[in-house]
Parts: C-alpha cells; sequence; structure tokens
C-alpha cells in the first residue's frame, strides 16, 4: 500500500483528532473517508451536474456546496 507524508496546521491537525477520537477511528480512517467523500461529491457535482446542499429537517436549503 502507497504511503504519504502529510503536514497540517495546528488548528486542522487538531480537527483531525478530535473528529478520530468523535467518530472512535483512527487519523488515517478520517482522511480515507474524507477523500471518498470528496470524490463521491466532485462526481455528482462537477460530472454528473447534480447539486449538493446542507438542509434543515423542513428541507429548507442552508447552504449550497460548490466546486469550482
Amino acid at each position: 500500500m502507497p504511503k504519504i507524508t502529510l503536514e497540517f496546521t495546528d488548528e486542522l491537525y487538531q480537527k483531525l483528532k478530535n473528529l478520530a477520537a468523535r467518530e472512535r477511528i483512527d487519523e488515517v480512517e478520517v482522511i480515507r473517508r474524507a477523500l471518498g467523500l470528496y470524490s463521491y461529491s466532485h462526481d455528482e457535482v462537477v460530472e454528473r451536474k447534480r447539486k449538493l446542499s446542507i438542509t434543515d429537517e423542513q428541507d429548507k436549503v442552508l447552504k449550497h456546496i460548490v466546486f469550482d
């Protein structure tokens, strides 16, 4: 399996550690899941021309996710 080295700001590394602790997974798994989510979302929005939004309980759009 290929390996890479990443550098994070202190703030971003703390977010990574907090996510891992909250989900009870290691930091590498957080990054794998984030990459998977980004890849899927990007394909849906850019390749398939679909919209991706964050909505509330009543389906009111709170934020549109945009890929440039």
